[in-house]
């Protein structure tokens, strides 16, 4: 079965994602036990567990269920467009691998472990760009704001992905490509990038003190999903937070977030409304522009923006807020 799916994507010029070994998958028992842990541990004895908490909980699984359908197949298209750069495009070699088949053994791991030290910095700098992008740009904010559709925050919320994120999630590690970063390194650490994000997805773990203003944490992260003004477009990083130290997007939790989703919360839980909500809003406001500046605008700047009427842009709600 194997040997006939390589075979089908081998045929069509593309990389067969069953080539690449997906360290997501050997962590799902971890996923599914740190879910029913949260259940049990917190959420029950805390009262928390309500009908609508449920109910967010399910669509966000069968959002994360539809996404590994379709991440299989996107994995065939960029490794091969990456693979593709990396053979004809590429600036320097810079790992210096002659033959890749050096990477799986075990003394060049040793020789080069710190080039995953340096994939990891690479790698969660592009993610930061691509994840802040997502909120800033309106036509990528229909891929993301699935996630940020849940009203409430656990870990099965962490399952909640955006179905069209994930056809435009790696065209921002070209970059890398081109200067050198073999694509079996970037497309693994991403993998290790989209575990870690996992656990912060959580209101059962308080503040960890220093670790919060070094690493992604519940506690930032409770920032980023809150829908209260001063919160929103925060701490958008993927495992280091220095990323929004420098560029000034952090916000530490002064208090604890009780209201999370959307400015505007979508009231379904149907998994496909979720997806097309969005998509849907937005051909309605460029079908509706009087002319081809306004509908530009509608499609690139940030959500929120209206040709005649309320600038509901996160900015702009900050800015007035103050």
């Amino acid at each position: 079965m194997k040997e006939t799916i390589t075979q089908f994507f081998n045929n069509h010029g593309l990389f067969s994602p069953l080539d690449f070994t997906d360290p997501v998958t050997y962590f799902v028992p971890g996923f599914i036990l740190l879910i029913l842990g949260e259940t049990f541990l917190y959420q029950i004895p805390q009262k928390l567990l309500t009908k609508k908490l449920v109910k967010d909980e399910l669509s966000s699984v069968g959002l994360g269920l539809g996404a590994v359908f379709l991440d299989f197949g996107m994995k065939a298209i960029s490794l091969s467009y990456f693979f593709w750069i990396y053979n004809h495009l590429r600036l320097t070699n810079l790992f210096g691998i002659e033959n890749f088949s050096e990477f799986f053994t075990l003394k060049w791991q040793l020789d080069h472990w710190w080039l995953w030290l340096l994939v990891l910095i690479v790698q969660d700098f592009g993610f930061y760009w691509h994840h802040r992008l997502s909120h800033k740009i309106r036509l990528l904010w229909t891929g993301h704001v699935n996630h940020h559709s849940a009203t409430h925050l656990s870990f099965a919320i962490a399952l909640r992905q955006g179905w069209f994120e994930i056809i435009y999630r790696d065209i921002w590690y070209i970059p890398f490509i081109l200067v050198g970063f073999h694509p079996i390194m970037i497309a693994m650490m991403h993998q290790i990038n989209l575990i870690y994000q996992f656990w912060p997805h959580t209101n059962a773990i308080g503040k960890l003190g220093w670790f919060d203003k070094i690493f992604n944490s519940p506690s930032n992260h409770r920032v980023h999903h809150s829908r209260k003004i001063e919160d929103l477009d925060k701490n958008f990083a993927g495992i280091l937070m220095i990323w929004d130290h420098l560029f000034g997007t952090y916000k530490a939790e002064n208090k604890k977030v009780e209201e999370y989703g959307i400015l505007h919360n979508i009231q379904t839980h149907n998994v496909f409304h979720i997806v097309f909500d969005e998509l849907g809003n937005l051909i309605k406001d460029v079908k509706s522009a009087p002319n081809f500046r306004a509908k530009m605008n509608y499609i690139f700047r940030a959500p929120g923006w209206s040709y005649n009427g309320k600038d509901e842009r996160i900015a702009t709600l900050q800015k007035n807020s103050n």
